[in-house]
């Protein structure tokens, strides 16, 4: 039976292992998705950017030619006066040409505000695509380096399994069941007895207990933590 506890030692060492590369195969692409997050939300913003200095540019283009056609308008209004003989007449159109200027005014300023807006939205847009460009340099490095790793605990936790598989075929049934049984609930599924306290959860364990895993002829399990006990 000490030969049994000596190999089920080796089996849970190999099963702790296994454990860790099972971590990490879980934790890597999780990490990796987590990096995609800045690309994904700089390329949303720059297709938002693009977007809006369209809108932008429109709406200044569109201002631009209501600037013009009140220009033209004044020029009517100007050629009015030239042919007008009632001073009422004259008054009326110079209001007109009043109204038609401050019109303008404001138009200019608008176009002049959207034009601006654009542009600092274009600045915007170049800052977010080298972001993006050094981000997505960084990303491609690091599912490199990732799949890489990740092929390699693949790799490491195939051959551990077959090693498993090998250092359990001479463990009988009635110990590796009770063995795997503990190792699925525990990890850590063997724990040494010193001075009469568990390793593991550091609980004393009856004197019984103690003296059976000396004696080593049967797997004996801590009443407190229920991991297999060795002793001696």
């Amino acid at each position: 039976m000490k030969d049994i506890i000596e190999r089920l030692k080796k089996v849970n060492e190999c099963d702790l292992h296994l454990s860790m590369i099972k971590k990490d195969l879980e934790r890597l692409p999780k990490e990796l998705a987590g990096q995609e997050a800045l690309p994904k939300a700089l390329r949303t913003s720059i297709d938002r950017a693009k977007a809006e200095i369209v809108r932008l540019k429109m709406e200044a283009d569109a201002a631009e030619l209501e600037v013009k056609s009140g220009e033209e308008a004044l020029k009517r209004y100007a050629g009015q006066l030239n042919i007008l003989r009632h001073n009422k007449e004259f008054e009326a159109v110079r209001r007109q040409m009043d109204a038609q200027r401050a019109w303008n005014k404001e138009n200019e300023s608008k176009c002049y505000k959207l034009l601006e807006e654009a542009e600092a939205k274009q600045k915007a847009l170049e800052n977010d695509s080298a972001a993006l460009a050094e981000a997505e340099q960084a990303l491609a490095l690091e599912t490199e380096r990732v799949n890489q790793t990740v092929a390699e605990l693949r790799a490491q936790y195939e051959s551990l399994t077959a090693e498993r598989e090998q250092m359990t075929k001479d463990v009988p049934d009635r110990e590796l069941e009770l063995y795997n049984r503990v190792v699925s609930a525990r990890g850590q599924a063997i724990a040494h007895v010193e001075s009469g306290i568990c390793s593991a959860c550091f609980m004393k364990v009856p004197a019984q207990v103690h003296n059976l895993a000396l004696l080593g002829q049967e797997l004996v399990c801590c009443p407190s933590c229920g991991r297999i006990l060795t002793a001696g």
